[in-house]
């Protein structure tokens, strides 16, 4: 366990020109937040990094780890991966050409780096591997016909310095996974409906998605100075503790909303005035399930934060409010911009009564 921590923690990591590439990372972080989701439901106390030393690695424990599964992502619009494809080297340079690393090759680096830590190389596609066919599953490349395992031998020796195919072939796989290009969102949506579901939370799985999205993006971003192996943890993976507290957060703000009638009771104003505020009221539970996510969970807190001592110390409700509104429109009107004085009072009196 101490060697992978200290490994991961020490090892410094490769250029990774994946995270300039939109199409594909996006793909790749659903590809990430469907892994989660799987092992998530496994029961596994599971760790998935995102853009940690390769496009993911999943550790074996996120309190112990042993091992480390590093996977490649590479997608195609179109057609079919072969062997020759992920061994190729192409050429850089115009005047002084040298060879580039291979797919292969790229998977190995892992192996330099990290030795015993890696549990196994897995390149990942919505395509199939020609050698293998179109099998949603993922395969040892050691499996496949002597001839195939012949040639990709040959060329790894030639270009891994070290590669022995009695220590190295075990560790290298191909995975033909079921998301699809154009329809890896909506696969990814009812993944979550179903978590929700199997947790009795009464949400719809959009918000809560695209926050799993947005907390993989994030930890997607260049590394940046860590101490230790929680802070990076926190950085660059997701884990299972981490989604437990999300999918807490989801459920009590779905199993409990504050009502407009028991807050305007309170309020004693004049019917037009109580019709305005209503509107704005609703629109604010609206906007923020719609909006469900780690920023607006933010918001809320430091709202409720600001305006209750505020509310505490005055004689009536109403009052309170009108004295917190000036502390927290700023705030509000940066997490909606053109929010009206009313809606303002509107988020005050709910987080308030929250």
């Amino acid at each position: 366990m101490r060697a992978v921590i200290d490994d991961l923690l020490n090892v410094p990591e490769r250029e990774n020109g994946g995270r300039t590439a939109y199409d594909r990372f996006d793909f790749q972080t659903a590809w990430g937040i469907s892994k989660v989701i799987d092992l998530h439901q496994a029961g596994t106390n599971y760790a998935v990094g995102f853009e940690f030393h390769d496009d993911l690695v999943e550790l074996d424990d996120a309190d112990a780890p042993t091992a480390a599964v590093f996977y490649q992502m590479k997608s195609l619009d179109s057609g079919h991966w072969t062997l020759s494809r992920i061994l190729d080297r192409p050429v850089a340079g115009k005047t002084k050409q040298t060879l580039k690393s291979s797919i292969a090759g790229k998977m190995f680096d892992n192996i330099k780096r990290f030795g015993a830590v890696v549990g196994k190389l897995v390149m990942v596609s919505n395509q199939p591997l020609s050698e293998v066919g179109p099998r949603y599953e993922e395969v040892p490349l050691a499996t496949l016909e002597r001839d195939d395992v012949a040639k990709f031998v040959t060329a790894m020796k030639l270009e891994c310095r070290g590669f022995k195919e009695v220590d190295h072939l075990g560790y290298f796989h191909y995975e033909q996974c079921r998301l699809g290009l154009g329809s890896y969102e909506d696969a990814v949506f009812g993944q979550v409906g179903m978590l929700l579901h199997e947790r009795n939370i009464d949400a719809r799985p959009i918000p809560f998605t695209l926050h799993l999205v947005n907390e993989g993006r994030r930890r997607s971003k260049k590394l940046a100075q860590i101490k230790d192996f929680e802070e990076l943890k926190r950085s660059k993976f997701m884990t299972r503790q981490q989604v437990d507290g999300w999918l807490t957060q989801l459920d009590n703000e779905t199993s409990y909303r504050p009502s407009w009638e028991s807050a305007s009771r309170h309020l004693h104003l004049d019917h037009r005035r109580e019709a305005v505020l209503s509107r704005e009221w609703y629109s604010y539970m609206a906007e923020r399930k719609r909006r469900w996510s780690a920023a607006t969970l933010e918001m809320a807190s430091e709202v409720k934060a600001k305006v209750a001592p505020v509310v505490d110390d005055a004689g009536k409700l109403v009052d309170g409010i009108n004295a917190a509104v000036p502390l927290i429109a700023a705030q509000i009107r940066k997490w909606k911009p053109g929010a009206s004085d009313d809606f303002v009072f509107a988020v005050a009196l709910y987080e308030y009564m929250r």
